[in-house]
């Protein structure tokens, strides 16, 4: 689960997240499947959505947004 989520310091700082515990870093993990459409793929799979989402000023700050609103 969410082996990408230690990439994302900056993205969730600026989402306001703090990777508190396990049930923190599952839900948010959810929530960025859910956010970049790769619900059912393994970790890998998720990062590389992740990563195009990012390559885009758009996207990242899209992703930001979605995820501040969706705060565990």
């Amino acid at each position: 689960m969410s082996c990408y989520l230690r990439h994302l310091g900056p993205v969730l700082d600026r989402a306001g997240i703090e990777l508190k515990d396990k049930k923190i870093r599952k839900s948010v993990d959810l929530s960025i499947r859910e956010i970049v459409g790769v619900k059912e793929g393994h970790c890998p799979e998720v990062w590389k959505a992740v990563k195009e989402w990012l390559k885009d000023p758009a996207l990242e700050q899209k992703l930001i947004t979605e995820l501040a609103g969706r705060k565990p």
